[in-house]
């Protein structure tokens, strides 16, 4: 079911992890070296500025091709408009994909930026000929976009493409508040409903990331653990609920109305940024970590929004010295290592070598194995390899 080499993933974290070692010093450039040639990246793998380049050349095409391919149809078919542009759209999304594909085998592209614009234009021609398919039968939206969610849903487990992944996690978001907003009591526990399926996204992907294949679907995998962890938090958060409830129930005026289970939504509120900086600190979890410390934010946000006691210019100025003098504190309190943290560079810290020991084992039992051709160091003290001299 994918397109790409699961190799081609694989290699690319053994190199990048590799690379980085022998900066700190854990490999010397002959085994760096001999590292590149066991786990080559044979792909096509340009810059940042050329896959941007690519992948608007490669859009610019594909609409010029459509244009042309449009008037022809449209030439065709006269004045049966909807006709034209259905069956345009599927043969230019199978087109598309049929090229994808042979790019992706011939010229190995992995990201690039050509076979991403593929990806997208092929979605979108997809996408329109369904529109116009099931328009005029008028389906409710929930079953409008479930009709969509199977593309995405295969095109994600294919491509492991980040944008196609985004799309496919609101894509469901958008299902579920369709859905619960067509029953009486849906608008009310809407926000416990959000938060619901973000659990079960957030399990989901915690389940995934223990699959053999994990580093196809990292990026992927990683952005749905983001996406799970900030909806949760916007489903409880209280100025969401309040503020939501009113646009929803049209309710205008200066202040929008109280909610019904406020209480609990000043709870989760303050204690979900809480929960967040500890587990993240607690896992060593450096993304909800970064979250708490965001969502945090927010909530003492949301608490001025409604009960604000201080002008916004002398609120501003003490926060800024509370995070000033808490920076300052953790900075140095955390000079030397406590709890398993740090402020020294990790380059800097002693014991090293037996993390890079460890974590030699580690690559070498979750990469497929190529024999005994190469092994991880295998020096004396300064290899900090696998061997048994260390």
């Amino acid at each position: 079911m994918k397109a790409y080499k699961s190799e081609w993933s694989e290699h690319s974290f053994i190199q990048k992890t590799a690379e980085t070692w022998q900066k700190k010093g854990f490999f010397n450039k002959e085994q760096f070296a001999k590292i590149q040639r066991v786990y080559p990246l044979d792909y096509y793998d340009p810059n940042v500025f050329l896959k941007i380049g690519l992948f608007i050349f490669t859009i610019l095409a594909t609409c010029f091709s459509g244009g042309i391919i449009s008037a022809l149809f449209l030439g065709v078919f006269g004045n049966n408009f909807n006709l034209a542009i259905i069956i345009e759209g599927l043969i230019l999304g199978i087109v598309f994909i049929f090229l994808l594909e042979n790019f992706i085998k011939s010229n190995k592209l992995y990201h690039s930026g050509v076979d991403n614009a593929l990806l997208y234009m092929a979605l979108s021609a997809f996408c329109t000929a369904i529109f116009l398919i099931f328009e005029n039968v008028h389906p409710p939206t929930w079953l409008f976009l479930l009709i969509f969610s199977p593309l995405f849903v295969l095109a994600t487990i294919r491509y492991a493409d980040s944008v196609v992944c985004t799309l496919m996690y609101f894509l469901f978001f958008a299902i579920i508040i369709s859905v619960a907003l067509m029953v009486a009591w849906g608008k009310t526990f809407l926000p416990f409903i959000i938060m619901f399926y973000s659990i079960g996204a957030y399990f989901l992907v915690k389940k995934l990331s223990t699959r053999h294949d994990f580093l196809y679907y990292e990026n992927c995998l990683t952005i749905l653990k983001t996406l799970s962890l900030v909806t949760f938090y916007l489903g409880g958060n209280y100025l969401v609920v309040r503020e939501g409830n009113a646009l929803i129930n049209n309710l205008s005026g200066a202040i929008s109305p109280q909610v019904a289970f406020a209480p609990m939504f000043y709870f989760f509120t303050l204690i979900i940024p809480v929960a967040f900086i500890y587990f993240g600190l607690r896992d060593r979890d450096r993304l909800i970590m970064i979250l708490g410390m965001i969502t945090l934010a927010f909530s003492i946000f949301t608490y001025r929004y409604y009960f604000a006691v201080l002008p916004v210019e002398i609120a501003l100025t003490l926060g800024g010295v509370l995070l000033m003098a808490l920076a300052g504190g953790l900075i140095y309190y955390l000079r030397t290592n406590k709890f398993g943290f740090t402020y020294e560079p990790e380059d800097e810290r002693e014991g090293m070598n037996l993390e890079a020991l460890f974590m030699s084992q580690v690559i070498q039992s979750k990469i497929p194995q190529q024999g005994d051709t190469f092994r991880f160091g295998g020096g004396d003290v300064g290899g900090g390899g696998a061997g048994g001299e260390y």
